[in-house]
């Protein structure tokens, strides 16, 4: 049985932004965190759970526009809310299917989480329309059907955009990438960073 996978990174993305990120892999599924950082300013921040079979489970979003919580129902229906700077936003009933997946504007993390549950459904080579709740920065809501091409064995692309790699364990490729172990080895005793 493979280890469960625990391990934060940094990198670039795709769209230039500076990105702090970690998965932790549990027995209740995996948490994703990731921080995208565009011009020195907090441009999102993300907590995305998914299920022990890969499949999204909860969501809590912050950009400039305000914060966003999202979950599926066992119904068969997203719901949640945003807070927005001119009130509060509910999602409630908005369609959706298990396999689904969260599009988040510019997150490596949610593309990475997606293709864990994709890659037992989309061999190399082919393509799939798949229902996925596309979330831009302003937290507008859209649920739509979205063409997914495996390209290859580790690189995707979703609807029109570019070409998105992971690797062997299904984690980002990012430009000047750097990943740690979440936990520490006995006798490490490099210190926590800390004033």
């Amino acid at each position: 049985m493979a280890r469960p996978l625990r391990v934060g990174g940094r990198g670039t993305g795709p769209d230039g932004a500076s990105v702090i990120w970690s998965v932790a892999e549990g027995s209740r599924g995996a948490r994703w965190r990731e921080v995208r950082n565009v011009a020195r300013a907090v441009a999102g921040s993300l907590l995305l759970e998914t299920d022990p079979a890969g499949r999204f489970a909860h969501l809590e979003l912050a950009t400039p526009s305000g914060l966003l919580t999202l979950h599926p129902e066992p119904d068969g229906t997203l719901h949640g809310h945003a807070i927005v700077s001119d009130g509060i936003e509910h999602a409630v009933g908005l369609p959706w299917e298990p396999d689904g997946i969260p599009l988040i504007e510019g997150s490596v993390i949610a593309l990475a989480a997606a293709t864990r549950v994709l890659a037992t459904l989309i061999p190399p080579g082919t393509s799939a329309a798949r229902h996925a709740i596309v979330i831009p920065a302003t937290l507008v809501l859209d649920v739509v059907p979205v063409r997914v091409e495996r390209i290859d064995e580790g690189t995707w692309r979703f609807g029109d955009g570019e070409p998105f790699a992971v690797d062997r364990r299904g984690l980002p490729v990012l430009r000047g990438a750097e990943t740690w172990p979440l936990e520490q080895d006995e006798g490490d005793a490099t210190p926590a960073r800390h004033r």
